[in-house]
């Protein structure tokens, strides 16, 4: 079901814009703040309470074939983990939705906001223990907090817009919350799978939406290195404007959302054999290896084509911090940045062996 993965998507992108929106109302620097209309935000809000809705929805759609729809939908809403996950976020949403709209207490707010996100990291993986719940808080919180913030700067910045102030605190922001994502992630990971299959993961679509996210966030980190000298190129060039590396990152990203939003639709397997005999490989490694069976097991191992690739997805990576130095058009690093991330994943694709 398209829909469910769709409504991840979006369920990210409302969660960043309301995060986004708190942090910049909570930088007391008036010089580096955005002007977004009230009316988005409340939008954002509302959003964020309807797109969580995915899991329920599929659920109900299940159900509901066999017994009626409206009988399975107070069933998931009331009788199962998903539903309660789902009305406890609605109900979260609302009072977040009042006091924007009051725009009053805006650290009560960013405390609800942040309950709305621990309810959605509990209900992506509620079987799987407190710790993990934890983990995957913390990955997401971190995620669209730094997703959040480079939208509204992308979006909602105009002439006037103090570039050195934000980038000031912005830059050791987005290092804390880059750790977090990478800390965080490499607990979530850990707990989804032996990090030993990861080759054989490879062969369904969970571990091919999970290597795609792993490559595109490697020049995204890139990006992020760069961005962090921004303010000494505000500061030495002052016809110098950031906000299309900021957006560079931010597109980046949002590959990075989508590959998210697909792994959410596909749990990682337990057993991996099982998975492939049931489901079949992805389409895309199925077009690559066609002899793959239930039974293989991936093996690495360094091709002459491996190597070739690893070296130009090295060189498009230095080129990205090249054309930064020689103040270039982001748009050209970004190309650089795509096209990493196409070398890389040829690259590892044919360093495996079955």
């Amino acid at each position: 079901m398209i829909l469910v993965p769709l409504m991840e998507l979006l369920s990210y992108i409302a969660f960043s814009f309301v995060a986004g929106y708190l942090v910049f109302r909570l930088i007391r620097k008036q010089e580096a703040a955005v002007q977004t209309p009230r009316s988005d935000v409340l939008a954002g809000a509302a959003s964020a309470a309807l797109v969580t809705s995915g899991p329920v929805i599929n659920l109900v759609s299940v159900i509901g074939a066999q017994n009626g729809y409206g009988k399975a939908l107070l069933t998931v809403l009331f009788q199962t983990a998903a539903g309660h996950v789902w009305l406890g976020i609605f109900l979260l949403a609302i009072c977040v939705w009042v006091l924007l709209y009051v725009n009053k207490l805006p650290m009560v707010t960013l405390v609800l906001f942040l309950s709305m996100l621990f309810l959605r990291a509990y209900g992506s993986h509620p079987d799987e223990g407190i710790m993990n719940t934890f983990a995957h808080l913390i990955h997401l919180s971190a995620a669209v907090f730094w997703v959040g913030v480079l939208v509204h700067a992308c979006f909602y910045t105009d002439e006037r817009f103090n570039w050195e102030s934000f980038l000031k605190w912005f830059s050791p922001f987005t290092a804390v919350l880059v750790m977090a994502v990478i800390g965080s992630g490499v607990v979530t990971m850990s707990f989804a799978m032996d990090m030993r299959d990861y080759g054989n993961v490879l062969m369904l679509t969970y571990g091919q939406m999970l290597l795609i996210k792993h490559i595109v966030f490697i020049p995204v980190l890139v990006f992020t290195v760069i961005n962090m000298f921004l303010v000494k190129q505000v500061r030495q060039h002052s016809h110098f404007q950031p906000l299309n590396w900021i957006r560079a990152e931010a597109f980046l990203l949002a590959i990075v959302f989508a590959c998210s939003a697909l792994l959410k639709s596909s749990a990682a397997p337990a057993n991996i054999a099982e998975a492939l005999s049931n489901a079949g490989a992805a389409p895309i490694f199925g077009s690559i290896f066609q002899r793959v069976t239930a039974t293989s097991v991936a093996t690495w191992y360094m091709s002459i084509t491996g190597i070739v690739c690893f070296a130009g997805a090295g060189l498009f990576l230095v080129s990205i911090l090249y054309f930064f130095k020689k103040r270039a058009k982001a748009g050209f690093a970004l190309a650089a940045a795509c096209a990493a991330s196409g070398l890389l994943y040829a690259a590892i694709m044919t360093s495996l062996r079955f």
